[in-house]
Formats: structure tokens, C-alpha cells, sequence
């Protein structure tokens, strides 16, 4: 098993504009060569069906995937999962939901 933290937005909020959520502790099996986006996956299908991230080419080609892993933007789809990660919103975006970015517009 291996721990992440993940970031979610309050519950209450439409848009996080305000970064005012906290991180949660989620445990997920560890498998060969599994990636941030692979743990996201696993997340929504069989713990919180509520967590908000983007997915689409899974390959590094699109960049919409791009999250904080701890402290520095990556792609989730080609970045490697560690134990105790700490993965958020892209730097400098504005924050729609939980890990999803508004990439049109990058703040200050």
C-alpha cells in the first residue's frame, strides 16, 4: 500500500478561486510502473467517486494533466508514483475543482 495526499476543494465552493481547500490522505495499492494519473484513477473508481481532475491523451502529449507533486508542476499522466506524494492544483492557475485548472488563465 502507498499514501498520498491530494487535494480537495470545500464542498460548498462552485469555483476554489481562493485556494481554500486542505489535502486528504488516500491508501491505494502500489503497482510497477503506476502513475499519478493511474492513482487518480484508482481514486475515483474505488474510493471517492467525487474527486475533479483532468485526463485525456494519458501520454504527455496534451499537458492538461498538469498538477503540483510536491511543490513542483508535473504531468500526472507520465510522472511515477512515490509513497507520500503530495499532489495539488497546477501552480498559477486559477483552480476550477479540486485538482482541475483553468489553464486560460494564470494568476500572480
Amino acid at each position: 500500500m502507498i499514501k498520498i495526499s491530494v487535494y480537495r476543494s470545500p464542498e460548498q465552493e462552485c469555483e476554489d478561486i481562493n485556494r481554500e481547500g486542505d489535502y486528504k490522505e488516500y491508501e491505494i495499492p502500489k503497482q510497477d510502473q503506476m502513475t499519478v494519473l493511474s492513482a487518480l484513477n484508482y481514486i475515483t473508481e474505488n474510493i471517492d467517486s467525487s474527486l475533479v481532475y483532468y485526463r485525456s491523451c494519458r501520454i504527455g502529449k496534451c499537458t492538461g494533466c498538469l498538477v503540483e507533486v510536491n511543490g513542483q508542476n508535473k504531468l500526472a499522466c507520465v510522472t511515477l508514483l512515490e509513497n507520500e506524494m503530495k499532489i495539488g492544483p497546477a501552480k498559477k492557475y486559477k483552480i476550477i475543482r479540486d485538482l482541475m485548472a483553468d489553464f486560460s488563465s494564470k494568476i500572480k
